[in-house]
C-alpha cells in the first residue's frame, strides 16, 4: 500500500547519514517491523561502520544516475521503492552515497517516520499520534512493537 514514510540514520558521531523517502508500506506493520527485524537480526557494529562510509551524492553522480535507463536496478538505494531494504544494502557495503529528503517536505506528505540513532543507540518510530523509542540493545518483539504503536495485534 502507498503509505509514505521517511527514514533517517544518525551515525555514532551524530551526523545525519541517511534521510530517505519511501513510497510503500510505511505503516508500523510494514516498514516499522522490517526495520525492527533488521536491527534485531544484524550486526549493528558493522552496520555503524558502513554508515560512516556513506556520503552525500554529488551533482555529477546525479547526472550519471539520471542518464542510466536502468537506474532503479543499478542504484536501488536511491529509489523511493527501496524502503527498509536500504539497511541491508548499507550493511553489505552497497551504498556509497545517498540523496537527502528535506524534513519540511517529508513532514507534508509522509505518514510515518523512522529514526535509527547510532549515537544514542535507539530506534524511534512515529506514526499518527503514536511515537516510541527503544534502545537497540532492548528491542521489543514484533507484537510488543505493534501494540506500542497502537496497532491491534491478532491473538493466535
Amino acid at each position: 500500500m502507498g503509505t509514505r514514510h521517511h527514514q533517517k540514520v544518525i551515525s555514532k558521531s551524530g551526523e545525519l547519514k541517511v534521510s530517505q523517502y519511501g513510497q510503500w508500506d510505511g505503516y508500523p506493520s510494514g516498514q516499522g517491523i522490517e526495520i525492527l527485524t533488521f536491527l534485531r537480526d544484524n550486526n549493528i557494529t558493522k552496520y555503524s561502520e558502513e554508515i560512516d562510509k556513506i556520503r552525500l551524492i554529488t551533482d555529477s553522480e546525479i547526472n550519471e544516475v539520471e542518464e542510466d535507463k536502468n537506474w532503479p536496478d543499478n542504484y536501488p538505494h536511491l529509489s523511493r521503492d527501496c524502503g527498509s531494504r536500504i539497511h541491508g544494502l548499507i550493511l553489505n557495503g552497497e551504498v556509497p552515497s545517498v540523496g537527502f529528503i528535506d524534513d519540511a517536505e517529508a513532514n507534508q506528505w509522509c505518514a510515518a517516520f523512522y529514526v535509527i540513532d547510532l549515537q544514542k543507540m535507539v530506534f524511534t518510530s512515529f506514526y499518527g499520534d503514536e511515537s516510541i523509542t527503544y534502545k537497540l540493545d532492548g528491542l521489543p518483539t514484533e507484537d510488543e512493537y505493534l501494540k506500542s504503536m497502537g496497532v491491534e495485534v491478532e491473538t493466535k
